[in-house]
């Protein structure tokens, strides 16, 4: 078996950058959808969103004040007031048509209701005095002030949104201001989940001598829940040939991608990269990083997406991160692959490498010092360790041609994904 792996690539390491870039080029994006606004939140938005009026689509108060002519301010101070008459009052979403401010006059407005005719600025009830049908003027107005304009936010025909937008609160309010009811979004992509392993049991049943409970699957569909996706299904596997070949071949009638964990290395029971050569194609075999470097990426002749990760949980984690999590957000078109944020911190010490040539994932722990971040190292080897996942927030990347990080270097950190 060895021999054969060998042969189908593992035993040439490929640069994660090299292969993220063969794994897009593979990746199909899923049709559309239309979903009602009000439930499209994270969704990824199918088609351009245009206004089809203006916004606001009237002329409207900024502020609470009196509606008059710019022109009876002309020359107004504290010490040299000028009068307006009061002739009417007008609330938010009030419509008087028959109201119109004529020279001398003036009309009680609130926030958002719309300007009167005749009326071409909003005076600040703090600038004014009122004493009966009579209001003292204390400031000058020039045409214009404190008055919204017609299309000031948001012209007609402005593309609003674009295609490949992650839809969040405030895009769900502003596509609701245009009285948009549906969307078109990508559909979620469907996933399958398979741990494999003969040691693995389900949580729930009592634990066995050598065995160790199934934690793969649980975080595997986590992952794909957080990255927009929809599992199919999430089973645990044994180490059978003929079984694995069976499952992958069902969940391809209704998964746009595979993931199965563990079974992907040089081990005798390691039958995944035998069951994809033998039935479909693989992209790549073996990636230079750390964990994670046995990842096998290939697809099926139906197009359907195969990543086979490393059975440790940190490793399985790192690739998902790195490849399946992109790869599955490419899919729906987002314009954000990687949804995780990036800050810049201070490394708290020396973080040595043991070998150059693959792209190490340094776990770290974020903390705040004098106003600036320090990336505190947790792990960078141990890909068993969960702890190493639950004790830090963040990833370093150490590039390939870095002998390791010094203390004091500033670097780029992608915090944990939320």
């Amino acid at each position: 078996m060895g021999n054969k792996l060998h042969e189908i690539g593992f035993a040439r390491l490929t640069p994660l950058e090299d292969a993220l870039k063969e794994l897009i080029f593979h990746v199909k994006l899923t049709p559309a959808e239309e979903v009602y606004t009000n439930d499209a939140l994270n969704r990824i938005l199918a088609e351009n969103i245009q206004s089809t009026f203006d916004i606001p689509p009237f002329e409207r108060s900024a502020m609470d004040g009196y509606a008059l002519n710019a022109r009876d301010t002309f020359g107004s101070s504290p010490k040299n007031p000028k009068y307006v008459k009061l002739v009417g009052i007008i609330e938010i979403g009030e419509i008087k048509d028959d109201l119109e401010v004529k020279e001398g006059e003036a009309i009680r407005i609130s926030t958002g209701a719309a300007i009167p005719k005749g009326a071409d600025a909003v005076i600040r009830i703090e600038d004014t005095e009122i004493d009966g049908d009579t209001i003292t003027l204390y400031t000058a107005l020039v045409p214009g002030k404190n008055v919204s304009k017609k299309g000031e936010d948001i012209p007609r025909g402005f593309t609003i949104l674009k295609t490949g937008v992650e839809i969040k609160a405030e895009h769900i309010a502003l596509m609701s201001s245009l009285g948009c009811l549906k969307v078109k979004v990508h559909k979620k992509p469907a996933v399958s989940v398979f741990a494999t392993g003969d040691e693995l049991i389900e949580v729930g049943t009592p634990l066995e001598p050598n065995k160790i409970y199934n934690s793969n699957s649980p975080m595997m569909s986590s992952l794909v829940k957080l990255y927009g996706g929809h599992v199919a299904r999430e089973v645990a596997l044994k180490d059978d040939k003929e079984v694995l070949k069976k499952e992958l071949l069902k969940a391809s009638l209704d998964s746009d991608i595979v993931i199965f964990t563990g079974g992907t290395s040089v081990g005798t029971k390691d039958y995944l990269p035998e069951v994809l050569i033998e039935n479909g194609t693989i992209l790549t075999h073996g990636v230079a990083m750390r964990p994670g470097s046995p990842i096998l990426i290939g697809y099926l002749k139906n197009g359907t997406l195969v990543f086979c990760l490393p059975g440790t949980p940190v490793a399985a984690y790192v690739c998902f991160l790195s490849m399946t999590g992109l790869a599955l957000r490419r899919m729906m078109g987002c314009i954000t692959m990687d949804p995780r944020i990036e800050i810049h911190a201070t490394m708290e010490r020396d973080v040595p490498v043991g070998s150059m040539g693959y792209v190490h994932h340094l776990r770290v722990k974020i903390e705040k010092s004098e106003g600036n971040y320090v990336a505190i190292p947790v792990k960078l080897k141990g890909s068993g360790i969960i702890s190493s996942l639950t004790e830090s927030n963040g990833t370093v990347l150490i590039q390939p041609d870095q002998e390791g990080l010094k203390k004091g270097e500033r670097v780029p950190v992608k915090l944990h994904p939320i």
